[in-house]
């Protein structure tokens, strides 16, 4: 059994021709845009294409917990983008899986969003765990997992953040990448 239908490859070969057809770089470049403001003390909304996300603090930080907060979306971001990568090179090479699940954590210095010189709030590392489940071969799991972490435009932005220790989960078995 699998999660992705077989009416799924046509729409992931054909993105994938459109994109191996540019030549151009300028003519690559996407775009993406959310628009977002603020609706309460730290309550907000963002617009992306026709959706209202809405984001916000726990009431420790004077939210409502309305929502996810700022650095939960980065953190989801990233799992949904290595997800939606995942499917579409699985589909490519032929690898069926039962379930796919991607946590994603970050560290940084809380003290850098105050006013300490010299203390950098950006993340220091991130650990990208994929969790699969598939009677697939290891080496056909392996090499989809690393086309990921190579094209996945997410997973390619936070490398350049800071070191990244990616994990592969075969049927609740860590094995190497």
């Amino acid at each position: 059994m699998t999660l992705i239908s077989a009416a799924f490859k046509p729409f992931v070969e054909k993105w994938l021709a459109g994109i191996q057809e540019i030549s151009d770089p300028s003519k690559g470049l996407g775009t993406v845009r959310a628009d977002s403001k603020l609706v309460g003390d730290q309550m907000q909304e963002a617009r992306a294409r026709d959706y209202t996300l809405v984001c916000d603090e726990p009431p420790s930080l004077g939210g409502t917990d309305k929502g996810p907060n700022p650095l939960e979306f980065f953190m989801s971001a990233v799992g949904f983008c290595e997800n939606v990568t995942f499917a579409r090179f699985a589909t490519l090479h032929g690898l069926e899986f039962d379930s796919l699940e991607t946590s994603v954590r970050g560290h940084w210095d809380r003290r850098g969003q105050g006013n300490w010189e010299g203390v950098d709030p950006a993340f220091r590392d991130f650990v990208v765990e994929t969790r699969i489940s598939s009677n697939a071969s290891l080496d056909l799991i392996r090499d989809v997992a690393r086309r990921v972490h190579l094209r996945c435009p997410m997973h390619a932005s936070i490398l350049k953040i800071g070191p990244v220790v990616d994990r592969l989960f075969v049927n609740g078995t860590e094995v190497a990448l």
